[in-house]
């Protein structure tokens, strides 16, 4: 009889749970599950700064194998989608599979032992066959390059490390960023601070997110009519696929939702110069989406104040942009993002002849599928490189690639084989499918954004549709892959991407 294959997971979020609940459905027992808090959930755990929504709707943010009908309100808030994902961690029975509180730093292969050394801050050392990471894109917090011009006396944090002792009340804030955070964020702090400032390096165009409660009727629908809430978050998808072209410079749904985003401004916005200052130059789509209820309403309002130059330093009591103002704050708030294209967070993960990934790496992160590379024998991904989905929901992708890695893991145990390692070959016409399909994307035009890498290749963004990734993913193909250490290893080369000149940023 063969070998039970044991399995170690990086990570407790909507991915690492989803790949747990499969392989305990195909029969795997032999897997653990890291993370380094206390609890699942991932980023929503992580996260609890003031306002803090999912910007995709609350029946698409779930797993197609448990919808859940009591969702309170069409985006649901940090709360409910945390206990929604510890739910399913409980009602699949992955307790007994979870090391928590366990922070991973290293993950080494073993060829003799054809197997992956595991390592924990604390020095402890665990051995598995396949390691999966499912550590995501959002784990490592980027803080602005502020000068401490003077020791600054007041307080200074990133949103994803919110300090609840911290009260803003009649308090005088700064918050630097204007993505998605800052559109939750500045909102609720407006509702408690004397003075807010909302600092901009450059504007985002922001649509409308017409949030409401779901009502008694439409919860006991999706509870008792049978395929009720299949059927709506089906639709959800569709019209979630429907806006892929918005990707696309210059496309009939980019100047669609740049009219809906312009006319948003205008209802939203009476000053003629804040207007302006509010509208970007950047083509819409080219950085992540904004969708907010209230974000330019509260940027109106006389107590809150738009900054248009980048913060620069700190002194005791104030924050001093680069165009030389002195703004007089007790907090400065950072809702400025994550080193979403330094795949993997801190973990050091060394494969075939002991190679860095960081090192194979060094010109983009690069992924078959966004699931595996070669150089690193039974090791995955989950929601690697190019796999960040558009138009939709990013639990459908971590679904379908959650599937194939337990397709692969089900073909190794019929099989009785114990090795599998992406050819190069195929890794090396996968990447050039994708730098084809990113030609002509509203990504490559001159904007910055996370999703690129220092050489400006785009490493996040998947450039076609969630049917078409689940359409690449839906069968494993044992012909991709080597079951056996090849003899030699070629070097996988990454060029930069052309970008668009019809941008002048």
């Amino acid at each position: 009889m063969a070998k039970s294959l044991s399995v170690g997971i990086i990570g407790a979020g909507p991915g690492g749970l989803a790949l747990g609940i499969f392989l305990r459905k195909a029969g795997f027992d032999d897997f653990t599950i890291f993370d380094r808090e206390d609890g699942v959930g991932g980023t929503w755990r992580i996260n609890t700064y003031p306002g803090l929504a999912c910007d995709v709707k609350s029946h698409l943010y779930s797993y197609s194998f448990d919808l859940n009908p009591r969702w309170s309100r069409m985006w649901s808030g940090q709360r409910e989608i945390l206990d929604y994902f510890e739910t399913c961690a409980r009602r699949y029975q992955l307790e007994p599979h979870l090391q928590l509180s366990t922070d991973v730093v290293s993950a080494v292969w073993e060829p003799e032992l054809r197997s992956w050394r595991l390592i924990t801050a604390d020095g402890a050392e665990h051995t598995f066959d396949i390691i999966v990471s499912a550590v995501g894109l959002f784990t490592q917090p980027v803080l602005p390059d502020l000068v401490e011009e003077e020791p600054f006396a007041g307080t200074v944090m990133h949103t994803a490390r919110w300090d609840h002792s911290v009260d803003l009340r009649g308090a005088r804030v700064a918050v630097l960023g204007t993505g998605s955070t800052a559109a939750q964020l500045v909102p609720e702090v407006a509702k408690l601070a004397e003075k807010v400032y909302s600092v901009q390096r450059s504007p985002t165009w922001v649509l409308p997110k017409p949030d409401r409660e779901y009502t008694r009727r439409e919860k006991w629908v999706f509870a008792h009519v049978p395929l009720a809430k299949k059927i709506y978050r089906t639709r959800l998808w569709l019209r979630s696929e429907a806006n892929i072209s918005v990707i696309e410079n210059g496309s009939d749904k980019t100047r669609e939702f740049t009219g809906i985003a312009l006319r948003n401004l205008e209802a939203a916005i009476a000053d003629d110069d804040l207007r302006r200052r509010l509208t970007p130059e950047h083509p819409l789509g080219c950085k992540r989406l904004v969708f907010a209820t209230d974000y330019l309403q509260t940027l109106g309002q006389p107590h809150v104040e738009v900054v248009s130059s980048p913060a620069r330093a700190l002194r005791a009591r104030a924050l001093v942009t680069e165009d030389g103002t002195e703004l007089h704050v007790d907090v400065v708030l950072c809702a400025t993002g994550y080193a979403a294209a330094d795949y993997l967070g801190q973990i050091e993960v060394r494969g075939a002849e002991m190679t860095a990934l960081s090192d194979t790496w060094r010109d983009g992160a690069f992924a078959y599928l966004g699931m595996t590379v070669p150089g690193y024998p039974n090791f995955f991904m989950l929601y690697g490189p190019n796999t960040n989905v558009g138009s939709n929901s990013v639990i459908f992708m971590l679904e379908a690639q959650a599937h194939y890695i337990a397709r692969a893991l089900k073909h190794l145990r019929r099989t009785h084989r114990s090795y599998i390692e992406v050819r190069p070959e195929v890794m090396t016409r996968f990447l050039q499918r994708i730098d084809r399909w990113m030609q002509g994307t509203v990504w490559l035009t001159r904007c910055s954004n996370y999703f690129r890498a220092a050489n400006g290749r785009v490493v996040t963004q998947w450039p076609r549709s969630a049917r078409n990734f689940w359409t690449l993913t839906r069968w494993f193909r044992p012909g991709d892959y080597t079951f056996d250490p090849p003899a030699t290893r070629p070097t996988i080369r990454v060029g930069a991407q052309t970008v668009a000149d019809n941008d002048p940023r």
